[in-house]
Parts: structure tokens; C-alpha cells; sequence
């Protein structure tokens, strides 16, 4: 189960990242021919502004899988097997319930917004395009963390 989770967030991390890549690279031609032809490529903030948000919110289910956050272990590390374990479990239940909460109310924002009608500011897409991959990461980086607490409450009872 791990290694299938592992997996689909390094593909969604991946996703995320090319989606910035060819928006970086559509940035880098819209300055380029401002400069050079005096044309600009119509909605470019937007897109950008979209990419940023597909690399992020995509990016942190696999940041929690793999636990690649910043974590002051000194003071954990010395307590014996079932008592870090505990700690842990602990914590990845604190941080499930965190990104559940960010998941839950960014998609009640989002229904707020969409109700509103808002749209980007220069090609008019529904605002719910910028707020799906930040439900979606959150809902999963939820996941990703339950997971973890499993694994570590199951290494709680381990002999």
C-alpha cells in the first residue's frame, strides 16, 4: 500500500512540476518577444499563476509520504522504539487532521468563489481551475499522513 502511494504522489509531484516547466517556458517566450517584436502572450499570469498552484498543492502528498518536512528530531530520537513511534503517530495524525481542515475549507472557498462567479483575471477561467489542485493536495496530503500514523500505531503493538 505504501509503495503504490509512494508512487502515485511521485507521479502527481512529477505532473505538477511539468505543468511549471511548460509554463516556464511559455513565460520565457512571452518575455522574449515582448523584447524583441513587441508581442505578448495574452493571459500569461494566469497560466503561471495555475502552474504554481498544480506544482505546489501536487508536490505536498509526496513531501508528507516521504517526510521531507522540517522536524526538530533531536529530542525525539533517543526515546525508545514504541515510545517514537507513538510520538509520531501523534504527529502524523495532528498533520492529518490539519491538511483535512485546509482540504475542507478551501473547497467550501471554493464553492463561495464559484457561486460569486469569479474568474482569473485575463483569460476569465473559473476560479475553481486554481483551487481544485489545492483541495486535491491537501485532500490527499490528509491521506498520505493517515497512512503514516497506521504504519507508526502498527509498530506501537509490534514485539
Amino acid at each position: 500500500m505504501a509503495r503504490l502511494a509512494d508512487r502515485v504522489a511521485l507521479g502527481l509531484a512529477l505532473f505538477g512540476v511539468c505543468v511549471l516547466g511548460l509554463a516556464t517556458l511559455a513565460l520565457m517566450a512571452d518575455i522574449s518577444m515582448r523584447r524583441t517584436i513587441g508581442v505578448s502572450i495574452t493571459g500569461i499570469v494566469d497560466v503561471t499563476q495555475l502552474a504554481q498552484m498544480f506544482c505546489v498543492a501536487l508536490a505536498m502528498p509526496m513531501a508528507f509520504l516521504r517526510e521531507s518536512h522540517v522536524g526538530v528530531e533531536f529530542i525525539t530520537d533517543p526515546l525508545p522504539p514504541r515510545a517514537l513511534a507513538a510520538v509520531k503517530a501523534f504527529a502524523h495524525l495532528v498533520g492529518a487532521g490539519f491538511m483535512a481542515a485546509i482540504a475542507w475549507y478551501s473547497l467550501k472557498q471554493t464553492g463561495i468563489q464559484v457561486g460569486q462567479g469569479d474568474k482569473s483575471q485575463t483569460l476569465g477561467w473559473p476560479v475553481a481551475v486554481y483551487w481544485a489542485p489545492l483541495v486535491a493536495g491537501a485532500a490527499l496530503s490528509a491521506a498520505a499522513s493517515a497512512l503514516l500514523a497506521v504504519r507508526d500505531i502498527a509498530k506501537i503493538g509490534a514485539p
